[in-house]
């Protein structure tokens, strides 16, 4: 057994993912219900470049270990990075109700959200991490969900974050002009008041 793990550290230290998967095999022939090792065979998996596959291996760590904290996470990434966005979006709302105090799990939560057009799973995330983190990041998605819900408040909110933060000017033209109506007629006038 030891020799399997040495052999294990020295493929995950040179980044052979293929032998690391080979040991971690070896290993879980001989004990299938230790969720770590189906874990770092999902994380294998995904630097093999198998999303599908380590998706299927978060999934079992998940059935042996429920509040598996790196296994959801990972798992709502790797959907993430198949563009899964409804499971990306499932998987992040399963992890942070698990783990309330994960700021970066929230705002990527909130960020689905509004990439999938759903203002109001958005805006509860972020009233949620305003309790841990209420940045200029949270600021600027309450405004942009807002926005999309077609609430007044949320429109003056961006006018003002955009009159006085000229360095994020064109994240929030981006926003204004394209939000979830699509495109809409911009005039000067309107961006100063």
């Amino acid at each position: 057994m030891e020799e399997i793990l040495e052999r294990l550290e020295a493929a995950i230290s040179q980044e052979n993912w293929a032998e690391a998967e080979k040991q971690i095999l070896v290993l879980i022939d001989s004990d299938k219900t230790n969720p770590s090792l189906w874990f770092n065979l999902g994380m294998v998996r995904r630097r093999l470049g198998d999303n599908q596959t380590a998706i299927s291996h978060f999934s079992r760590t998940l059935e042996l270990s429920p509040q598996h904290k790196q296994a959801m996470h990972e798992r709502a990434a790797t959907f993430l990075d198949m563009e899964d966005f409804q499971a990306a979006l499932e998987a992040l709302s399963a992890y942070t109700d698990a783990h309330a105090d994960d700021s970066d799990g929230l705002l990527n939560l909130a960020r689905i959200a509004l990439h999938m057009e759903m203002p109001q799973v958005a805006l509860d995330a972020f009233e949620k991490r305003a309790e841990l983190e209420n940045d200029a990041e949270n600021t600027l998605g309450v405004a942009e969900a807002m926005q999309m819900q077609g609430d007044e408040e949320g429109i003056k909110l961006l006018r003002r974050l955009f009159l006085n933060n000229p360095s994020v000017r064109p994240e929030l033209l981006k926003i204004m002009s394209q939000g979830s109506r699509g495109r809409v007629p911009l005039r000067t006038d309107a961006l100063l008041n």
